[in-house]
């Protein structure tokens, strides 16, 4: 690798495939800067079938990408290379990518409603960008000594820049006619196994996007979820599922007129769009997480968050799903000015620079 003279020489270690969102915006005003030198590379596990992906994706754009044969091999390369900068989307191992004169970058791959969010604290991460002053108080609250830094929400960056008459995604077989729902699950604990073929039913009279959890392509465990999915967008016309190469929601959701999710980033991330949100309060559980249900939340869920999941409509049954879509739409309106100030406080500043934010902060620290 040759190094170009004076550049910030800067890496991207990305554990998933649904990390790069949340870089790539970063990213690319960096190379707009001029003052960056960017590199990418993808954790290798024994399948590899994710970090082929990210391979694949990078590899669209730029030609710096790190490969190895395996794991060991590819931690050995990175810290040969004594990056300047090296951005995580989880801070695990951090210690183990990051030479002693790296600086550690958190930005974390998620809005989050799970406890993780707060919980993934690891001491070698020099800096923490996050989304919003209540984000930045709340890790303060919890004892988080890393220096945090508030920039808003890279990934919806995307959302300022997609014109209302140019969308970056079409979907050709979306009927112009009928409201489009995006279908939005996580992997764990979700609405799918409950829903089952009943989903494409209940919202016949729309077109029905669905973007699945990339786990739920990746993991044997919830490889279900694609699979029930896969047959019913076979089966039904109107519903349109999402590949996983696709990995990026947010042009999706420019064209959706709803999102329906369970208790999820996307939840958050959609208040963006000032278009309703349908939570869904029920799900499948594993049988142990039903038998000790209050543990399991409090272990896994940001119990704080969840009550300001308040903005959003919530059913607690499949069967309440068409009247709530039908609610929502006609009250578009009202629920605008339900959410008025609400995006501002989970994301941020939401003007399409959070991405510009993060590198003018990075450059200060090179002067």
């Amino acid at each position: 690798m040759n190094r170009i003279l004076n550049k910030i020489r800067v890496l991207f270690d990305i554990r998933h495939l649904y990390y790069l969102p949340q870089f790539l915006p970063v990213a690319q005003a960096m190379e707009s800067a001029g003052s960056f030198e960017v590199y990418y590379s993808a954790y290798i596990d024994k399948a590899r079938r994710d970090q082929q992906l990210i391979k694949k994706a990078i590899l669209t754009f730029s030609e710096n990408f790190i490969d190895a044969d395996n794991e060991k091999a590819r931690r050995a390369k990175i810290l040969s290379l004594n990056f300047d900068v090296t951005f995580f989307g989880k801070s695990a191992h951090a210690d183990e990518y990051c030479s002693a004169d790296t600086l550690a970058v958190l930005l974390y791959h998620g809005i989050g409603v799970k406890s993780c969010y707060y919980t993934d604290y690891h001491p070698r991460i020099n800096v923490r960008y996050v989304e919003s002053q209540y984000r930045y108080d709340e890790l303060k609250h919890r004892g988080v000594t890393t220096e945090l830094v508030v920039s808003g929400f890279p990934k919806l960056d995307l959302l300022f820049e997609i014109q209302d008459n140019k969308p970056t995604l079409t979907i050709p077989e979306l009927d112009p006619e009928k409201p489009t729902i995006l279908y939005a699950p996580t992997f764990y604990p979700a609405s799918i196994e409950v829903f089952g073929d009943s989903l494409a039913e209940l919202t016949a009279g729309c077109n029905l996007i669905v973007k699945l959890h990339h786990f739920s392509w990746l993991l044997k465990k919830y490889r279900r979820h694609s699979g029930l999915m896969q047959n019913m967008s076979e089966k039904y016309a109107h519903v349109h599922l999402i590949p996983p190469e696709q990995y990026n929601i947010v042009p999706l959701y420019k064209i959706a007129d709803l999102l329906l999710t369970e208790a999820s980033s996307t939840a958050f991330e959609f208040l963006a769009t000032g278009k309703p949100v349908i939570v869904c309060d029920f799900y499948h559980l594993r049988l142990k997480h039903r038998l000790f249900h209050r543990a399991f939340r409090k272990r896994r869920l940001d119990t704080e968050i969840l009550p300001l999941l308040d903005f959003a409509d919530h059913i607690e049954m499949p069967q309440q799903l068409p009247e709530a879509i039908q609610e929502a739409i006609t009250k578009s309106a009202k629920y605008r000015q339900r959410i008025v100030g609400k995006a501002e406080f989970f994301m941020g500043n939401l003007d399409g620079k959070a991405s510009q934010r993060i590198v003018q902060d990075l450059l200060t620290r090179f002067k």
